[in-house]
């Protein structure tokens, strides 16, 4: 494609965005937008080649830069863009709709949801809260495949005993798939919520975020309810 003719098509999906907004932008003409400012050659065919191949600007967000580089000829400028695409909006989505407070399920799976986005593979997230479960820490503990996730109990542990709280959130997503848990989900909670009370602390909840819905290990009435404790004050709704 001729210079004359990138900047003609880049001309006309910025006046669709500007008039139509970014949803009437096809996932391809998003993406090949994004290109046009960034790399040489013809964005259109790279946009659609790079599609066929991860199938969403999701997938290739996940993706090395030095990979994108190397085999598919992106530009760095390009693919540092590409990869900054779900941190910005992980940002944005936190400080726009920033929760400190997970007092309800409702909240948790809110402040979860804002922590995986973007996110390709699955993550394992503590969160440390205090007495009127306010969030007072929150880490990363594992990256990767349900059994590579969950094989972070001294992890979990490690970081319960470093906290001065004493009541606690965990969460992973399922990114490609609905949120219900599996049994290894379930054998998982059960075996953290035991390790939390050998260490004289409480697993709140156990969230799971999916593609497009949320899971409550509390609120679905899998994880034992405690009496005379903290949990006392967390709503399941």
């Amino acid at each position: 494609m001729a210079d004359k003719d990138i900047r003609s098509r880049r001309e006309l999906l910025r006046n669709k965005y500007s008039e139509k907004g970014f949803d009437a932008l096809t996932e391809e003409e998003k993406l090949e937008l994004l290109l046009s400012y960034s790399c040489s050659g013809d964005p259109r065919q790279l946009a659609a080649e790079l599609l066929s191949e991860y199938g969403s600007i999701n997938a290739l967000s996940d993706t090395d830069i030095e990979l994108l580089m190397k085999e598919k000829k992106v530009s760095e400028q390009a693919a540092v863009l590409i990869k900054l695409i779900p941190c910005l909006s992980r940002a944005l989505y936190a400080e726009r709709f920033k929760i400190t407070t997970l007092n309800s399920s409702e909240a948790a799976k809110s402040f979860f949801r804002s922590h995986f986005i973007g996110a390709v593979g699955e993550q394992l997230i503590i969160t440390a809260v205090n007495k009127r479960f306010r969030v007072v820490n929150t880490k990363i503990l594992a990256f990767g495949s349900p059994s590579q996730t969950y094989a972070s109990y001294r992890d979990i542990a490690d970081f319960a005993v470093k906290s001065s709280c004493n009541v606690f959130f965990i969460a992973h997503n399922h990114p490609q798939s609905i949120s219900t848990p599996s049994d290894s989900d379930i054998l998982f909670t059960k075996n953290v919520a035991n390790a939390f009370m050998r260490l004289g602390a409480f697993m709140a909840d156990h969230i799971i975020i999916g593609s497009d819905s949320a899971f409550s290990f509390r609120e679905s009435g899998l994880i034992p309810e405690f009496s005379n404790t903290p949990l006392k004050g967390y709503i399941c709704k």
